[in-house]
């Protein structure tokens, strides 16, 4: 028998535990992962419980980093410090998303709509007792998102599935959770047959003369492989190419684009005080006994808001009428101080809440990763593009409407901010938005149709970076179906 070809991913995270579950049966796996932790405590898998009812200011399983905006501000951005990463520690809301935005990524990689069908069927599912999928639950509602809901149809938005995009619509939020747990792409996993390098940094490709990847310098010492896979994220996968590019004395990196035309959702709220108890998140947070009672109902199977992300349901919105899909917007059970307590705080108050989430899907700015010495300097340059910031207007004005028409309005006491974002919106969006944690781009421009990176044989790039584009408006699911589908190409390919 043959002895298996060596395979190496960068990057335990979304996309490299889907590539590595997939060439697990075909090659020898290795991945090596800069993360400290392999697993976590079980209470971390219990949808809110730790991310925001009983959240620390810090966690050894999450790094914080923050983006410097133009007007001074700096908001957080969060990174996974866990195997499975950011599928893993935070859970996620699914979205298959557009099928014509869809079109054009698969057409560059020459896959077809079939292909991503059957991904999307392999690996998703709704029946939790199925084994090896990442399980899906449509979030439970309660009376405001009746409302919610209620008062979108008035406006001839009717409910639908909120997990494909194309047309105006509304209804319950499809949350990645089994019944008492949350599932991520370690739940796809049958059996663990690959290797695991946890809290190993990856400094350098080896490149043979002619220019193919032979294996990587770390932290450790020097691993040789047959082929080379790039799945580190957009930071990761960007950052390490440019280090290899500034270092480079072969001439096949300098070539590369790498860096350039990175993207980030820029997310608003708009928080809203309720004028009667309704079992928000914010009254939750405050009271020991009410945390307790939640806690109960949810580990005695019945479903809770608990099982999901806070958001459970939302509309996608087509507001500048062009006839494609802008916005997505969402109810969340709370109202916060700032994003993941920025401004110090969780929660606003501990009175009853909520609010509407506010997601400009397709952004047109482009930012920029770069290195300074050792430090990477992160900028997605939000609201570098008028559009952008015209969509958010748009998406303000439409919230407050909602807000003040029936019967949705039954349930507010107070809009906040309602002048300023009324009278000065633009104020209001550079003061408060926040980044949507969806980071894309970076080395869409360096790779061909087979993943390779162009110059250098044996390397490939699968993750977020090489989207040149949102095709929903939420990455996780994107980057697993786009994962799952390059590693059946790269095993039809390369397995002899």
């Amino acid at each position: 028998m043959n002895q298996r070809k060596k395979v190496i991913i960068i990057g335990g995270g979304t996309a490299g535990i889907t590539i590595a579950n997939y060439l697990q049966d075909y090659f020898q796996v290795s991945v090596i992962e800069k993360s400290k932790n392999n697993k976590y405590p079980l209470i971390f898998k219990v949808p809110l419980l730790i991310g925001i009812l009983f959240r620390r200011k810090k966690t050894k399983y999450i790094n914080k980093t923050e983006f410097l905006l133009k007007n001074g501000r700096t908001i957080p951005f969060y990174e996974s410090n866990l195997l499975g990463g950011a599928s893993v520690m935070n859970g996620a809301v699914h979205v298959f998303g557009f099928k014509s935005k869809w079109k054009l990524i698969l057409d560059k990689f020459k896959f077809s709509i079939e292909d991503l069908n059957e991904s999307n069927d392999k690996i998703y599912s709704f029946d939790r007792n199925e084994k090896n999928k990442i399980t899906l639950a449509n979030a439970k509602l309660n009376e405001v998102d009746n409302a919610f809901i209620e008062t979108l149809q008035k406006q001839n938005i009717n409910v639908d599935d909120m997990s494909h995009s194309e047309k105006q619509a509304c209804g319950a939020i499809q949350n990645t959770v089994r019944k008492y747990f949350r599932t991520s792409v370690l739940s796809i996993l049958k059996k663990r047959r690959f290797d695991v390098f946890i809290n190993e940094k990856v400094d350098s490709f080896i490149l043979n003369d002619e220019g193919e990847v032979t294996g990587v310098r770390t932290n450790k010492g020097i691993r040789n492989a047959d082929y080379v896979i790039l799945s580190a994220g957009v930071i990761g996968s960007c950052s390490l190419i440019l280090n290899q590019k500034n270092k480079d004395t072969s001439g096949r990196f300098s070539s590369l684009s790498v860096g350039k035309k990175i993207q980030d959702h820029t997310n608003l709220r708009v928080n809203v005080s309720a004028n009667k108890p309704l079992n928000s998140l914010n009254e939750v947070y405050s009271s020991v006994f009410k945390k307790l009672f939640l806690g109960i109902k949810h580990f005695l199977g019945i479903p809770t808001v608990m099982r999901g992300t806070g958001a459970t349901s939302g509309a996608y919105l087509d507001l500048d009428k062009d006839g494609d899909i802008d916005t997505r917007i969402q109810i969340l059970q709370f109202s916060e101080a700032g994003r993941h307590g920025s401004k110090g705080s969780v929660f606003k108050s501990s009175k009853p809440g909520f609010s509407i989430s506010i997601n400009a899907i397709h952004p047109e700015s482009t930012g920029s990763i770069q290195l300074n010495g050792e430090k990477v300097i992160v900028d997605p340059n939000f609201l570098s593009s008028k559009k952008d910031i015209e969509i958010l207007k748009l998406a303000l004005k439409y919230c407050v409407d909602l807000l003040k028409s029936q019967p949705l309005s039954d349930y507010v006491l107070k809009i906040d901010d309602e002048e300023t974002i009324l009278n000065d919106p633009e104020k209001y969006i550079q003061e408060l938005m926040y980044s949507g944690h969806h980071l894309i781009g970076g080395l869409q421009d360096d790779i061909d149709s087979n993943f390779e990176v162009k110059n250098i044989k044996r390397l490939y790039v699968c993750d977020a970076s090489i989207f040149d584009r949102y095709v929903a408006s939420n990455i996780h699911s994107s980057v697993v179906l786009l994962a799952d589908m390059f590693a059946k190409s790269f095993v039809e390919k390369n397995r002899f």
